[in-house]
């Protein structure tokens, strides 16, 4: 009996999001990227995060990308 497994996708870090159905695949987030967080996503045609724990939230993806595809979603916590 062969189990169905589904594809994880991963197209968050603590800092960012990225919408794959925004991404053109311009590429300008992977040049931008000081630690390869983001890549290509094989057949696909547009970025994934590939390593999502090197992303330091230095936001020049998000800069970078002209379709708005990458948001900036860190929200630090709040002192009571």
């Amino acid at each position: 009996m062969k189990l169905h497994m589904p594809l994880i996708r991963r197209n968050t870090t603590a800092f960012i999001r990225l919408d794959v159905h925004q991404c053109q695949a311009c590429w300008e987030c992977l040049a931008a990227c000081p630690r390869q967080v983001i890549g290509k996503t094989p057949f696909k045609g547009h970025a994934r995060i590939v390593a999502a724990a090197q992303c330091t939230g230095c936001k020049k993806c998000v800069r970078a990308c002209p379709h708005n595809a990458i948001q900036y979603t860190y929200r630090p916590a709040r002192d009571s």
